[in-house]
């Protein structure tokens, strides 16, 4: 095994800065798993940063120079689902977030980014991280690609498909990414279509 992906909001909290003890030993046990496995890890978790919390992709690997340590960076979502993950500014309000709780509130990340992954027995690897609805701008993976990535990995939590070929319509757009770019694609969910894209 070379690469091991998780879905979107798999990992329930922010991973590297941890919000109780019961998240720090979380992390401490995702990053023993990817110790023990020695294999790189990606996953959906959370990130923060001076406040604000994105929906983020974490790339966790074995650190190749220094046994018994783990690496991170994370990716953050470019397009956030409207409503359930961001608000617009013109209708966001206290009032609003009070009436309908489950509103969002996350920031959008900085957009496109290949992701450098070590993988066992010292090769390198460029991912395009997109996160569920970040597969329907073409553009994010193609400003990856430019950037040197080498494989799509995408991230996704169906369950707002109650039902339908909602799911089915959200992996078809994903492999348009692989077709447009011309790269193959891990496509990981929870609870819609998980997939492999050559």
């Amino acid at each position: 095994l070379d690469l091991l992906v998780w879905p979107e909001t798999v990992y329930p909290t922010t991973f590297g800065a941890p919000k109780s003890e019961a998240g720090a030993a979380f992390d401490r046990e995702i990053a023993a798993f990817a110790l023990a496995s020695g294999v790189p890890l990606v996953f959906g978790a959370y990130d923060v940063e001076d406040g604000d919390e994105f929906n983020a992709a974490v790339f966790l690997e074995p650190d190749p120079l220094v046994a018994g340590r783990v690496g991170f960076d994370t990716y953050r979502k470019a397009w956030l689902f409207p409503l359930t993950e961001r608000v617009p500014a013109w209708l966001d309000s206290p009032r609003l977030h009070e009436r309908f709780p489950w509103l969002g509130n996350w920031q959008a990340g900085a957009g496109a980014h290949a992701m450098p992954l070590s993988l066992p027995r010292g090769r390198q690897l460029r991912v395009a991280p997109l996160i569920c609805y970040d597969t329907l701008d073409a553009g994010l993976a193609r400003a990856a690609v430019q950037q040197g990535a080498d494989l799509i990995v995408t991230l996704s939590n169906d369950s707002w498909f109650a039902s339908g070929g909602g799911p089915r319509l959200h992996l078809m757009h994903a492999a348009f990414r692989s077709i447009e770019t011309r790269r193959p694609q891990i496509r990981a969910t929870n609870t819609g279509i998980s997939a492999v894209i050559d």
